[in-house]
């Protein structure tokens, strides 16, 4: 089976470029778009075994940094195959977060054409900066704020990423950015994009949210989304100076 994509549209603050999909008999799944990528044989199996067989009617992918990302659609399921150099580490955060934090449940870790395949079921919820919801600066920062918090406020003794848990380190998640965020009904439904969460500095995550604020809505908002999370005041260059120390990397 080959799917084929073209190009739709692209995502503001993720970068990320979506395709539309459909799907016809054959062997393996071909991705024609300008990178030529294929799913291997076992990451197929794998999908359709997940979906239950059938009909795998829309499917849809996007590209950013971080990898490329499918959603393959059932009759009544939906899974998201991410390929990417290394998933490893977000396989094993997955497993360890399932619990303790909403995340997509893991279907299976794959290797094939030189890169990592992960396999997750698809979650409720949307990005907390999709256009559906229509939220403005103000809101988006009080609610990235007050999740962290909650987040943040987990035990980490066990936690086996990171190191030793100091009296001011918490599980941060690592690139704490308002698309990695999912949302449905002003709450938290998943948190995605996990493979760098490990113990360390909130700040971490203080970073790159107010990096991803001022990306969506200019300067001006982190204050508000500190406020929410409860730290004390900052000024504006304190701010500033946090924000540039984000590092997706």
């Amino acid at each position: 089976m080959s799917l084929h994509v073209a190009s739709r549209n692209a995502s503001a603050e993720s970068g990320r470029r979506r395709f539309t999909a459909t799907l016809d008999d054959g062997k393996g799944i071909a991705v024609e778009s300008s990178t030529g990528m294929r799913m291997p044989d076992d990451v197929v199996a794998a999908a359709r075994a997940a979906l239950g067989g059938g009909e795998i009617r829309h499917e849809f992918a996007w590209m950013s940094w971080a990898g490329t990302v499918w959603r393959l659609e059932g009759e009544s399921k939906s899974i998201y195959v991410k390929r990417a150099a290394h998933l490893e580490d977000e396989r094993d955060r997955l497993e360890w977060l399932k619990g303790r934090w909403p995340v997509p449940e893991l279907i299976g870790l794959f290797h094939g054409f030189g890169d990592d395949w992960l396999l997750t079921h698809a979650v409720r919820g949307v990005p907390m900066n999709d256009k559906s919801i229509m939220w403005d600066g103000p809101t988006t920062a009080r609610r990235l704020g007050e999740i962290l918090r909650e987040l943040h406020s987990i035990d980490t003794m066990d936690c086996p990423f990171g190191g030793p848990p100091e009296r001011e380190e918490v599980l941060v998640h690592g690139d704490y950015c308002s698309p990695n965020v999912l949302v449905e009904n002003d709450r938290l439904t998943a948190l995605v994009d996990v493979g760098r969460a490990r113990v360390d500095s909130p700040r971490i995550d203080f970073a790159a949210a107010i990096w991803s604020l001022q990306y969506s809505f200019g300067a001006g908002f982190g204050q508000m989304f500190l406020d929410a999370y409860g730290t004390p005041p900052m000024t504006d260059r304190e701010i500033e100076r946090l924000r540039r120390s984000y590092s997706r990397r």
